[in-house]
């Protein structure tokens, strides 16, 4: 049995028996036993209260630094909004990744990677128009032609701005007008959210540039259904007979650790024994300690690789920022272009209740490389600094971050009249991992 990294990370535990149990990689967690001890089958808020306040003092990596609080204080009628300000006032100040969510949510996205809404991620650009950045393909704005770099300009007839959006997304349907990035066509269409399954691979193609076969590919998140299709994707790319790979990861915030480490080894040729990052515990666990290397999935793609270019941008997160940094040590040549990551050098396991009604994630551990490189909470430096164009789709020539590697593919350097002191996030667009829906970075 493997345990499931998630970073995040998935076993889980039951709050009041404190069974900690596994999942294997492929198998979906199943819910355990959800009576408490004395046979009730609904917890009520003090325990509710107590028991998180508990499980945070027992596993959170930063356990030291939790004030005492009482958690009886915390009794308004909502359980989940109780939940949600004790963590916020006992979380350590590093910490702006642990979040709490409901247990069904979270096997829904990171088991069955779905979720409800309209399928699409989206940025504010330097003229305070809403653009879209990608558009999964069971979106219904699909249907419509409607991909990333339009323009989102009304909700409902209104205007839409930074400080009124997310108030006018009222209702379980809503008329959009959205605007092609060349301004020339118009759509006005009600959509209505449903579930959406992700595809996680965006964009896979090869890239004609110069006598040079370039594999490019785009990756929004690495959960469960992640390896199957990289394992498509990369199959083309052997057929195809690449002879450079570029990963854009500009708007993956994370996931399970196996996931990453999956994608890691269709990159890197390694040795049994290298090291693709260890984990550390506070002293309270740290009979967990751990240490991934690569070469535990079993592959038979080898793409001969000697370097790689990773596309970034402060979305990019968790195991994406893993995945870079485990990379780094080894005999690739890794390339970072656009913005720094976002700086999450740590990981969390998934906790439930008995009545399996939320999912509690605290940070747990701590991650390193093999180069023992670690604590980058300001982010991965990007070699090339680039600001993002929304307006590009992907695999556009025209797009900065992609002509950057394929430049630097033809040159071995890079072009430094296009690189550019990178702007500071809006506030409207500076990227927060404390919520589920923050993780799947879709509405």
């Amino acid at each position: 049995m493997k345990r499931k990294y998630i970073l995040i990370s998935l076993p889980l535990l039951v709050l009041f028996s404190i069974v900690f149990f596994t999942s294997c990689e492929k198998e979906k967690v199943e819910p355990p036993d959800n009576k408490t001890e004395n046979g009730n089958t609904q917890d009520t808020i003090a325990q509710l209260n107590k028991a998180f306040y508990n499980l945070m003092n027992e596993w959170y990596y930063w356990y030291e630094k939790i004030p005492d609080i009482d958690p009886d204080d915390y009794d308004d009628s909502n359980p989940m909004k109780n939940l949600r300000n004790i963590l916020d006032d006992i979380r350590y100040e590093n910490d702006s990744y642990s979040y709490i969510t409901s247990y069904e949510a979270f096997l829904q996205y990171f088991e069955e990677g779905s979720y409800t809404g309209y399928g699409f991620g989206y940025k504010w650009d330097d003229k305070d128009t809403l653009r879209l950045t990608f558009v999964f393909d069971e979106s219904p704005l699909k249907e419509e032609g409607i991909e990333r770099g339009w323009a989102l300009t009304k909700v409902n007839g209104n205007t839409v701005t930074p400080d009124n959006f997310n108030q006018l997304l009222g209702g379980e349907e809503n008329d959009f007008t959205f605007i092609s990035p060349d301004g020339d066509e118009t759509v006005n269409s009600a959509f209505a959210r449903k579930n959406i399954s992700m595809n996680t691979v965006l964009k896979d193609t090869v890239i004609e540039y110069k006598g040079n076969r370039v594999g490019y590919l785009v990756l929004k998140s690495f959960i469960d259904k992640t390896p199957d299709e990289l394992t498509e994707a990369f199959s083309h790319f052997n057929d195809e007979n690449i002879d450079e790979l570029i990963i854009d990861l500009r708007y993956n915030g994370g996931g399970t650790l196996s996931a990453s480490r999956f994608l890691g080894e269709f990159i890197y040729e390694a040795g049994s024994n290298d090291i693709y990052v260890e984990i550390t515990h506070s002293d309270k666990k740290s009979e967990r300690d751990t240490t991934h290397v690569f070469g535990q999935d079993s592959l038979n793609i080898n793409l001969g690789l000697n370097k790689v270019y990773f596309l970034t941008a402060q979305a990019t997160a968790s195991a994406s920022e893993a995945l870079i940094n485990g990379l780094k040590p080894t005999e690739l040549d890794v390339y970072t272009i656009g913005e720094a990551t976002y700086g999450k050098p740590v990981g969390m396991y998934p906790f439930t209740d008995n009545n399996n009604e939320y999912a509690f994630l605290p940070v747990c551990f701590s991650l390193k490389n093999a180069a023992g490189d670690a604590d980058y909470y300001d982010g991965l430096q990007p070699d090339a600094a680039m600001n993002d164009d929304f307006k590009q789709p992907f695999g556009s020539l025209d797009d900065d971050f992609l002509y950057q590697a394929l430049y630097h593919i033809e040159n071995d350097n890079f072009d430094m009249k296009k690189t550019r002191e990178i702007m500071k996030p809006r506030p409207e667009n500076r990227v927060e991992y404390k919520s589920l829906q923050d993780e799947i970075g879709a509405l």
